[in-house]
């Protein structure tokens, strides 16, 4: 396993990772693991970019993804897929998890626990696989929407 530097709040210095790799630390760079690691719920390349307008004019949608899928492969970012296609990115910086999605607002919530345990990786192995990474992500309602559909609740507002 690699070693990396943190920062004195935990999260992993960019400059340093992409240092070991050979790689430049670009503004580009730095702003989207900005907006990545500081956001509260998982984000979209397209969200990360509508972010990015105010802040670096110009910045197109497929440097977004190409950073993005770098720092995936670095280990600083994880991608979800969406059950629709999309990606979502988070950095984890808390701790290796799974996540839970509403079937009816689409919402993403992190589960406390480990995303794959030792059991499911020793399976795998038995079967000549060697895994690298692993995502849990279980579907069902989230208590606002059982709350809102068992009509306890009002429907949310749409914000756009």
């Amino acid at each position: 396993m690699q070693s990396t530097t943190r920062t004195s709040d935990g999260s992993r210095d960019l400059d340093a990772l992409l240092h070991e790799h050979g790689l430049r630390n670009t503004p580009q760079r730095q702003l989207i693991y900005r907006i990545v690691s500081s956001s509260p719920q998982h984000v979209s390349a397209v969200h990360i970019q509508r972010q990015l307008e105010d802040l670096m004019p110009g910045i197109s949608l497929p440097t977004v993804y190409a950073t993005l899928e770098l720092f995936a492969e670095l280990g600083i970012v994880h991608k979800m897929a969406m059950v629709d296609g999309a990606m979502l990115y988070d950095t984890g910086q808390q701790r290796p998890h799974a996540h839970m999605v509403c079937r009816e607002c689409g919402r993403i919530f992190d589960l406390d626990i480990p995303p794959v345990n030792s059991a499911e990786i020793n399976a795998a192995s038995e079967h000549g696989f060697t895994v690298d990474s692993g995502d849990l992500v279980l579907h069902g309602l989230c208590g606002d929407c059982r709350a809102r559909l068992a009509g306890t609740l009002p429907s949310p507002t749409t914000a756009d």
